[in-house]
């Protein structure tokens, strides 16, 4: 293994409450009546929010993207870690194994996120909403990644997220795929995606990059 890759909600930070809060708003702003916030999310199976929106709205997506914005970056949050996440990134850096963040989340949002929650700094690049015009399930968002940590053989990268869309990103661009099952919010779609590896907390991915690294099961 060269490298590692992670999803962020639900795989690194645990921002699903906030994230439902602004979905719920949203939906309400746009359609004047309350939804389960949950469910609606469950059912995107880890799509962008602009794809959600696009399916709710159509051409008026805009207007669902920017209630959910406005509200989630003014509400009082902090981005939390998952417990022992922190603990597998630092072992992972001190191993010398460049690590990249790919999320659908849009830049500023991410990259605050992530320092806030003090994790900003162990990661070589992040790769966010911004910067592809393809997004998850799609490749290219991986390859971006690759490229920034100059890591340029698929087979040699893995990458950890919680969503079916993180598992078929990872296939699509011909990496390992470790299902993040500490933070899916529908481990049965997830786990019905075929992920490479399952990871039931942060400490098992810890075990398996060992065993990559050691040429065990690689």
């Amino acid at each position: 293994m060269k490298a590692l890759l992670w999803d962020m909600d639900d795989t690194l930070l645990n921002t699903l409450p906030a994230r439902m809060r602004a979905l719920a708003h949203a939906y309400e702003v746009c359609f004047g009546e309350s939804v389960d916030a949950l469910a609606l999310w469950r059912s995107h199976r880890g799509g962008t929010l602009e794809a959600l929106a696009e399916r709710l709205l159509g051409n008026d997506a805009h207007r669902f993207v920017k209630a959910y914005r406005d509200f989630y970056y003014k509400l009082d949050r902090r981005a939390v870690p998952f417990d022992g996440t922190e603990e597998v990134l630092r072992a992972c850096k001190a191993a010398g194994l460049p690590m990249a963040v790919v999320t659908s989340k849009i830049s500023y949002g991410a990259i605050d996120e992530l320092e806030d929650a003090g994790l900003l700094q162990y990661f070589a690049a992040v790769v966010t909403y911004d910067d592809t015009d393809r997004h998850k399930p799609d490749p290219q968002p991986i390859y971006t990644a690759m490229e920034r940590i100059l890591v340029d053989d698929p087979e040699e990268v893995a990458f950890v997220g919680d969503s079916p869309a993180d598992i078929f990103a990872a296939r699509n661009a011909g990496c390992t795929s470790i299902a993040a099952l500490w933070g899916a919010l529908d481990e049965e779609l997830t786990l019905d995606a075929s992920p490479n590896h399952t990871a039931r907390t942060p400490a098992d991915v810890l075990r398996l990059v060992e065993l990559r690294l050691a040429g065990v099961g690689s």
